[in-house]
């Protein structure tokens, strides 16, 4: 049985509001999709490691063969089956491209994920690792 929404944080990184479930399982996520959009990533692409291709070398190991791209299947609270991006993972992504970042390795296409793994990393360190 899919993990269903127990409840639900706004989370605000720069203008964008991004909403944290924490699910039945005690696991926290974020839409998939809202991830993908900000990286500028077709969600209906199958082939995600390709986008994350030049981030390899700053994520962790197996990071893109886990399939970060299928994630954690869930119930929202109207009843609707969502895919999500685990917290954990979400954070190893904003490191790799805040990492890639400083290193000038990112295209301009990561701009707008630059400036968001920042805001992120910083109120992650403020709140200790969960979304209050």
């Amino acid at each position: 049985m899919k993990p269903t929404v127990i409840s639900e944080n706004v989370l605000l990184l720069s203008d964008f509001e991004f909403i944290c479930y924490t699910l039945s399982n005690g696991l926290q996520v974020f839409s998939h999709t809202r991830i993908l959009n900000i990286m500028m990533i077709d969600y209906t692409n199958q082939n995600l490691h390709k986008h994350l291709s030049v981030l390899a070398p700053y994520l962790p190991f197996l990071f893109i063969e886990r399939k970060i791209r299928l994630s954690v299947v869930f119930i929202n609270s109207s009843g609707y089956t969502m895919r999500g991006i685990a917290y954990d993972d979400f954070k190893a992504l904003c490191n790799a491209v805040a990492k890639a970042n400083q290193q000038g390795k990112l295209t301009s296409k990561f701009f707008l994920m630059a400036m968001i793994s920042q805001q992120f990393l910083l109120q992650d360190v403020e709140h200790g690792h969960q979304v209050k």
